[in-house]
């Protein structure tokens, strides 16, 4: 028995008043104050009015009291000295009350009110020692010689019963607060270990969409990977295709949300070449109208692969539109301006870009200022006007030789490169053995710059 009560002692001892608790109790805490507080003033209003000068001084202990808690509760937050501020006027003044007789032995009844008040608002340990208190000196003052002196306050009948009233409400307030603290504390032991999964669980989570962030990513780049494959020389395209249009996306203040997808989506633009023989892909003479038209059709294929894709939904739109122009020539569907997704808008400049100072089958990089002159030619016409105008910023501060530097270097020392070989020994062999098949086919197997030129000169500065 006397481990059980030392346990629930212990228990008593335990604050129950934590996270959400905390401010819900600060906030009764500080409601009552104010009533209190009130009430001070309404007292000390009535003795003043009715002269009862021995009672205007607890009025005022009431006032004090009521206003100093509210402050402690309600705008210093500090629970502690909240909390003890009624229970001292709770053992002080309840005492005065009691030997005093004041207000002809009415003033007593007050503490008819203190079990309750205290264990629910302040705490059932500092009821349980104030009840103990009380009922001693209640005691002392109506069960012993020392009644005699308080029977002008206090009728024999009452002296009799309040102690045994008093008593009674104790015990049954203090049960009751005893296994409403336990209980709590059951509740806050519980939802510690329920949030304690909770964030176990969210770390599980947020680990695995991570890996899965990862994945997506790795899964995307290794696509890139085998979409440049399919031609030597558009090795590190797509890369360097997303790098410029995040720049762009950045300069124009995207969100980095949307730039990290933006990213993403300009990685698989050409995905589908995939779609493209490689005899005409790789094929090194001119192309006729037919095989032209087949290399046009990958923004078509890439847009149907990517339509299904719920991690990127507008990869499929730069992948179908991205060869569209700004004045409505472009293919495969002849759209114009805002009508074409602004994110195909960035990376129909980014791919443009690239194409123009990428080393191709039939001619070297462009020089950066007829780069720069063929850009600006196709202002407005091409290319969205507004987009160009921060691109040729990026262009004009070195923005974009840093970044085809920093991009050339990451994917020749990062693991994309031994994908990139792989993949493209793998699309090589096939390439080799179909060009093989067809090679008595080839009436001219040299690059002829001007015939060759004709994917430029019918689709602007773009690939195709």
């Amino acid at each position: 028995m006397f481990n059980y009560f030392k346990d629930v002692w212990k228990e008593l001892g335990q604050p129950i008043f934590v996270g959400e608790r905390l401010k819900h109790n600060l906030k009764v805490l500080t409601g009552v104050s104010i009533v209190t507080f009130i009430l001070g003033i309404v007292l000390i209003i009535l003795d003043i009015v009715t002269k009862e000068w021995s009672m205007l001084v607890p009025a005022i202990a009431t006032f004090l009291g009521g206003a100093s808690c509210a402050y402690f509760a309600g705008i210093r937050k500090n629970r502690k000295i909240a909390a003890s501020i009624p229970t001292i006027f709770c053992l002080v003044a309840f005492t005065v009350y009691a030997i005093k007789g004041m207000g002809s032995g009415t003033a007593i009844f007050w503490t008819l009110l203190m079990p309750i008040g205290i264990s629910y608002f302040v705490g059932v340990k500092n009821d349980l020692i104030l009840s103990i208190y009380y009922n001693i000196l209640f005691i002392i003052l109506f069960y012993t010689p020392i009644r005699n002196h308080l029977s002008d306050s206090y009728s024999q009948a009452f002296m009799k019963r309040f102690p045994l009233l008093f008593l009674s409400l104790t015990i049954f307030t203090l049960i009751a607060m005893v296994q409403y603290h336990r209980m709590a504390l059951r509740d806050i032991a519980y939802t510690e270990r329920l949030n304690e999964e909770v964030r176990k669980q969210t770390s599980v989570a947020n680990e695995r969409a991570e890996k899965l962030e990862l994945m997506s990513e790795e899964i995307v780049k290794m696509m890139a990977v085998s979409i440049d494959a399919k031609d030597r020389y558009t090795n590190g395209h797509s890369f360097r295709v997303a790098e410029y249009s995040v720049a762009l996306a950045r300069s124009l203040g995207w969100s980095k949300d949307e730039v990290d997808l933006l990213w993403r989506e300009a990685l698989l633009h050409d995905i589908g070449k995939i779609g493209v023989p490689d005899a005409i892909l790789n094929k090194p003479g001119r192309l006729t109208d037919e095989e032209f038209d087949v290399i046009r059709s990958h923004s078509v294929i890439g847009g149907k692969i990517l339509s299904n894709s719920t991690f990127m939904t507008g990869a499929a739109d730069v992948a179908r539109y991205h060869h569209e122009r700004y004045d409505g020539k472009g293919y495969p569907e002849g759209i114009s301006g805002e009508n074409i997704p602004s994110h195909a808008r960035i990376v129909t400049i980014a791919d443009s870009y690239d194409a123009m100072r990428s080393d191709r089958i039939y001619r070297k990089g462009l020089a950066p200022d007829v780069i720069r002159k063929e850009l600006v030619k196709n202002k407005g016409s091409q290319f969205d006007p507004d987009y160009l105008e921060a691109f040729l910023v990026l262009a004009d501060n070195g923005e974009l030789d840093k970044i085809t530097v920093s991009a050339n270097k990451a994917l020749e020392n990062s693991v994309e490169l031994g994908l990139f070989e792989k993949a493209t020994d793998w699309f090589s062999q096939n390439t080799e053995q179909k060009a093989d098949e067809k090679a008595d086919n080839r009436s001219d197997e040299k690059s002829d710059e001007k015939a060759d030129k004709k994917s430029d000169d019918e689709t602007g500065t773009s690939t195709v």
